[in-house]
Parts: C-alpha cells; sequence; structure tokens
C-alpha cells in the first residue's frame, strides 16, 4: 500500500510539474485607430466592444473587434489626458482626466454626448485610475491631498461621487502612477487594493467597498520618484499580483513583481522576475485555464503560477492591456495611438 501511494503521489507531482511548465507565445496585430495619442486608458467589454482613452482628450470606440474606430473625444477636453476608462456597453462609459476642475465625464450614447459626474477645485488633484466592482460600485483614485489619496466612491454606475474619509496616511514621496489605469483592484465581493510607488511601495487594502482602508508594505522596488508598484491585479479574494520597476530605467529588474495569497496583508517576491519594467498585469482565464500577463513599454511577460514565476514572451511594448472575456486573447494599447490585438496560443 505505501509503494501505491508513494507511486500515486510521484505521478500526481510530475503530472503537475507538466501543467506548470505549460507553454504559451504571444501574437500582437496591430489595428488602425487613426489617431497619434498617447492611449493609457483602455476597456474591453467582449469581443467586439472596446474602448480606449488618452491625451489631447481623446477617447475611441470600436463595436466590431478593432477592425474600425469612432473618434468620440469629449468636446472642450484637448488639454486633458483621460489616462481612466470603463465601459458598461457600447453605449455607455465614464472617463477620468488628470486635469480639473472638470475630472470626470460620462456618456450613455457612444459618445455622441458627454456630461460631467464629477468636478473639484481642490489644487494636486490628479487622477491615476478608475475601476469598477460591478455595474453600480466604483473607485476612482487621485495623487494624495492633505498627506492621503484623494479616494471616490460611487455606488450608482458613477453618477455621483463621494470622497473616503477613512485613509491610512501616505509616507513622504509616495504617489500612484497613471500609467495604465491599473493601480485599483476591484472585486465584486467588495474587496478593494490600491497601489502606491515613488518613496514608498505599498499596497492600500479594503474589504468594505472602499469605506475603510489598511496598509501593508511590500518587497517591490522604491526610493525614486518614478519607481515602485505600477499595476495590481487580484485572481480571487486572496491570490494577487503586483508588478513595476523603475519607468525610466526598464532594464533592472530587481523587485518588479510579487504575490500575495492572504489578501494583500502580506507580499511575497516573485522567485523569477518579469524581464524588465512592466506597467500593467491583468488575469486572462477561459474557464479552468488562467495565465497572469505582463506588459510595459519594453515587452511582455507570463506567469502560470498566479505570479510566482514569470517567463519572458516578447520585446513588443504597449502601456495597457486588457483581456476578452472568456477568451486567450486582448487588447493592448500605447504610444502614438497603438492599439493591438493580442493572441495567447
Amino acid at each position: 500500500m505505501k509503494l501505491l501511494l508513494t507511486s500515486a503521489f510521484i505521478l500526481l507531482l510530475f503530472s503537475c510539474q507538466i501543467a506548470t511548465k505549460k507553454q504559451f507565445d504571444v501574437v500582437f496585430s496591430e489595428l488602425n485607430t487613426n489617431t497619434e495619442a498617447s492611449l493609457r486608458g483602455l476597456q474591453v467589454v467582449d469581443e467586439n466592444v472596446v474602448w480606449a482613452s488618452g491625451s489631447g482628450g481623446t477617447v475611441l470606440v470600436s463595436t466590431d473587434g478593432g477592425d474600425s474606430w469612432n473618434d468620440v473625444t469629449v468636446p472642450g477636453t484637448e488639454k486633458n489626458d483621460f489616462r481612466s476608462i470603463h465601459a458598461w456597453d457600447d453605449k455607455t462609459a465614464i472617463v477620468f482626466g488628470v486635469a480639473g476642475p472638470e475630472f470626470g465625464y460620462k456618456t450613455i450614447d457612444g459618445g455622441a454626448t458627454w456630461n460631467v459626474v464629477f468636478q473639484d477645485t481642490t489644487r494636486g488633484l490628479f487622477f491615476n485610475s478608475v475601476k469598477f466592482a460591478d455595474v453600480k460600485h466604483g473607485l476612482a483614485v487621485s495623487d494624495p491631498i492633505d498627506g492621503k489619496f484623494f479616494v471616490l466612491r460611487t455606488e450608482d454606475a458613477g453618477i455621483s461621487w463621494t470622497q473616503v474619509a477613512d485613509l491610512p496616511s501616505v509616507e513622504e514621496g509616495e504617489a500612484n502612477f497613471a500609467a495604465s489605469n491599473t493601480c485599483i483592484e476591484y472585486l465584486p465581493s467588495g474587496r478593494a487594493w490600491i497601489a502606491s510607488g515613488g518613496k514608498a511601495a505599498r499596497v492600500f487594502y479594503s474589504a468594505d467597498f472602499g469605506k475603510s482602508w489598511q496598509v501593508a508594505k511590500t518587497p517591490m522596488v522604491r526610493g525614486l520618484t518614478s519607481s515602485g508598484i505600477f499595476s495590481v491585479e487580484f485572481i480571487n479574494d486572496n491570490e494577487g499580483v503586483i508588478v513595476g520597476g523603475i519607468f525610466d530605467q526598464p532594464e533592472l529588474n530587481t523587485n518588479i513583481a510579487s504575490y500575495t495569497v492572504d489578501g494583500g496583508v502580506s507580499w511575497l517576491p516573485a522567485v523569477t522576475m518579469p524581464n524588465e519594467y512592466r506597467s500593467c498585469v491583468q488575469e486572462v482565464k477561459v474557464g479552468k485555464e488562467s495565465l497572469v500577463f505582463a506588459i510595459g513599454k519594453t515587452g511582455c511577460d507570463i506567469s502560470t503560477d498566479g505570479g510566482i514565476n514569470w517567463n519572458f514572451l516578447s520585446g513588443e511594448g504597449y502601456y495597457t492591456f486588457r483581456a476578452v472575456p472568456g477568451q486567450l486573447s486582448g487588447f493592448a494599447a500605447g504610444s502614438s495611438g497603438r492599439i493591438a490585438k493580442v493572441e495567447f496560443n
């Protein structure tokens, strides 16, 4: 009996090793967007409906899987940069800019008209990311004001927003990055996370739809204005991944990725790091097949074990990525109006 059990265990271990070593490659097919805007906001509703946003007040929407794009730029916002976007369908979307006093705009007619949903004259506001957990619950985060991150909550699909009061103080020189609209993660369970960088690299976490927050240290690179955590993604309430690095020294890859298995209370450094600095990390899931994909301006990597180990895929660089729900594919966006269809094989 002992011999049979030992043999069974060895077979199971061998099978698990095969599964963890499953190989993927990636194919980027660049699309024609007819814009030169820098695109850091991206939302993939499904295989057909894709929204993107960026510099010059630019907002784009495609309803045919990226074959054609409709420019629905918000009128009068040419000096703004919409680094944050969320879309519910082909008609309804919200954008947040880095300049005010009118920061948030929403459309319910596919971008034909936009209404202001958040405005504020507070000096120093600079919105880095917006994320929705479900149809109604959303969060938006700005750089610190008076020693705390400026966090907004909505419970009515972005029509109205209220500022969160219960937040830990930031450390001197701590901020967020508006690199890919992924410094916030927010799940339907009400759990949420905000990643920071600069002089500190920490993760703020909430279990009550963003009403109250705690903060955890991480082993991520820190100390420089352009260093720290650039993106956070959670596979479920407990398992999460963060990536980043040093923006202006992308070739350095010490402590540029970490993972958690306890909901972000504690973080461990990845055993094998991504190849270089990465600005965005997202899960790609089809049924039981799940992988984690990280991308930045100098290339991309993949993990099949929840961010513990990373394998370099390609030197093709983009700022941000979103998966097509239920498919091993997605879209990436970057500089000079570049958007590509991404397929994993």
